[in-house]
């Protein structure tokens, strides 16, 4: 499977997980404002592991990547994911969202879409 075509079956295999997951982050958490997060950290969470599984399987097609450079890049992810989350923290408190559901379903599509990565980035070439 080409690069590009990788990244579209991690997308539509991220965007079940995350739809799956959402569905199960309702049970705990019901009220209006925290779909509202919940809504928000899905799409945020999406966006995020598909730009970051889009620059793993570069390194794992290109014959002239140098020695560890997948390993790098995948600690990359790891940091940007990292990131991602404390700054949306400060973003859902300005924007008045409740912290848990924010900040426990990003984190939860974060773990879940990233179980995901390795299996999916076996089927590039």
């Amino acid at each position: 499977m080409t690069v590009a075509g990788s990244i579209g079956v991690f997308a539509a295999v991220s965007a079940a997980i995350i739809v799956a997951a959402t569905l199960g982050l309702r049970m705990f958490f019901t009220g209006a404002a925290q779909l509202q997060a919940l809504l928000l950290s899905a799409g945020l969470a999406f966006a995020v592991q598909v730009g970051a599984f889009a620059l793993i399987a570069a390194a794992k097609k290109s014959a002239a990547a140098a020695p560890g450079e997948l390993m790098m890049r995948w600690g990359m992810g790891a940091v940007i994911r990292l990131l991602v989350l404390m700054m949306f923290a400060a973003v859902a408190t300005v924007m008045n969202l409740p912290l848990d559901a924010a900040l426990v379903s990003l984190a939860t599509y974060f773990f879940l879409t990233m179980m995901a990565e390795p299996l999916l980035l076996n089927h590039v070439r």
